[in-house]
């Protein structure tokens, strides 16, 4: 447990400690963070720097690097070298698409097909590390069995990557909202882990919390800084690639059921707008209807952390 509590402090320090100059740099730069429209009186918010996942998954991944090294020398890096890859293969999607938004001082960055290429190279590349690692190319389906997928595999990976990605991605529009979140998942996650002696996923899990309640204190409302597609993204494909590796990928749809409830409003909201022209809900994804009722952020994080930490002590109840 000590290894697990030093994972998270020296994640929790390095974040806590830098934020400071990270927002002061930002804020000093001639590229100041992009104006939001992403809900209600969000206008207040210009000027607010974003990108702040740079910092909390750079110490995230040298906690996580650093405790894998602790625990079993070069093997335990080795062996962490999946989820962190993950972890910073979509954080530097997200870092570029952050980047284009403020250079084109735009809301819209990465283009959709260069992003997706991004995204599948990226899922091609995990999948090579994983063979070369020896990961069972396996997919468990509840009620139906296990299935070797072979090379087909690359299919549910990218899928799972790309869309867990995304899912997170759309859950970042309130200060605070996700990084609550994405901190109770990952904690249900290394209990699981725990329970199936995955060490090297607990020290992981430990890392992304501790640098994750770091940045919460400066993310919480009213914000200080976003994390921008830098940290959204990666926190997806954290959850998505530590689902495959602990061999239940599905359970992720229990557990991350907030972020899949945002990304259905949002393929409603689209589908009812395409076909009849009508909103289904006042503004989507829902955590903006919430707004439109007159919510606080606070009051919609606490609803939002609420659901996920009923979800996550169901989940792992079931599960023992």
């Amino acid at each position: 447990m000590s290894e697990n509590l030093w994972a998270l402090a020296r994640a929790l320090i390095v974040t806590v400690i830098f934020m400071p100059f990270l927002i002061k740099f930002l804020k000093q730069s001639k590229e100041q963070a992009v104006i939001r429209k992403l809900g209600p009186d969000h206008q207040a918010k210009s000027g607010t720097p974003s990108m702040g996942g740079v910092l909390f998954v750079a110490a995230a991944c040298i906690s996580s690097l650093i405790g894998g090294g602790l625990h079993n020398g070069w093997h335990g890096v080795m062996t962490m070298v999946i989820p962190v890859v993950a972890f910073l293969a979509y954080a530097t999607i997200g870092g570029i698409d952050d980047t284009l938004k403020l250079i084109n001082h735009a809301d819209d960055g990465f283009a959709f097909k260069p992003k997706l290429i991004a995204q599948t190279i990226s899922a091609a590349v995990i999948m090579l590390i994983m063979w070369l690692m020896g990961v069972p190319f396996t997919l468990y389906v509840p009620l139906l069995g296990t299935f070797n997928l072979g090379i087909f595999y690359f299919v549910f990976l990218w899928f799972w990557l790309v869309g867990w990605s995304n899912a997170t991605n759309l859950t970042d529009g309130l200060d605070g909202l996700l990084a609550g979140i994405s901190i109770i998942v990952y904690a249900a996650y290394s209990i699981i882990a725990m329970n199936m002696h995955n060490q090297i996923l607990v020290i992981f899990n430990f890392s992304v919390i501790g640098s994750l309640i770091g940045f919460l204190i400066f993310n919480k409302p009213t914000a200080k800084i976003f994390m921008g597609d830098t940290g959204s993204l990666a926190l997806g494909a954290g959850l998505a690639i530590e689902s495959i590796l602990l061999g239940m990928p599905f359970s992720l749809v229990w557990f991350g059921l907030v972020f899949v409830i945002e990304t259905l409003s949002v393929i409603i909201q689209t589908i009812g707008y395409h076909f009849w022209h009508k909103r289904i809900f006042p503004m989507a994804p829902i955590h903006h209807s919430f707004e439109k009722f007159g919510w606080s952020e606070w009051q919609i994080d606490t609803l939002f952390w609420i659901l996920s930490v009923i979800l996550a002590v169901a989940g792992i109840f079931y599960m023992n």
